[in-house]
């Protein structure tokens, strides 16, 4: 009798084992996959780029590594190029504010400095 319930415990387990398999590739086999992006169609402006034979080769070895045609990978790289203009701007605008905080920090250092020593605090050779 203890044999049965075993070989049955068995059973059930590999049952349970194949569903839970089974389970798993349905929800791998419907995940979503994004399409790739649509290039520029045939329409959309065009303009003639001049460039070394030795970029071209570049850009070809990264594109062909990417799945990519040239025009893809060019696009691709312009789109990423003209995405980190704002953050430069905004980068530069950051430092000079903070080059402007460190000034107003340096004359309040110095005027404290000052009052403490006795000295005018607006009379101070640098």
């Amino acid at each position: 009798m203890a044999k049965k319930r075993a070989g049955s415990k068995n059973a059930a387990s590999r049952r349970l084992k194949q569903n839970l398999a089974e389970i798993e590739r349905t929800i791998a086999s419907a995940r979503v996959v994004d399409p790739p992006a649509k290039p520029p169609s045939k329409t959309a402006p065009q303009f003639v780029l001049r460039y070394t034979p030795e970029l071209r080769d570049q850009i070809a070895r990264l594109a062909t590594a990417r799945g990519l045609s040239i025009n893809s990978m060019l696009i691709e790289l312009l789109e990423k190029g003209l995405s980190h203009g704002d953050a430069v701007e905004q980068l530069q605008t950051s430092t000079g504010e903070l080059f402007d905080r460190m000034e107003a920090l340096e004359s309040l250092v110095r005027e404290h400095e000052a009052r403490l020593s006795g000295r005018d605090p607006y009379n101070v050779e640098k």
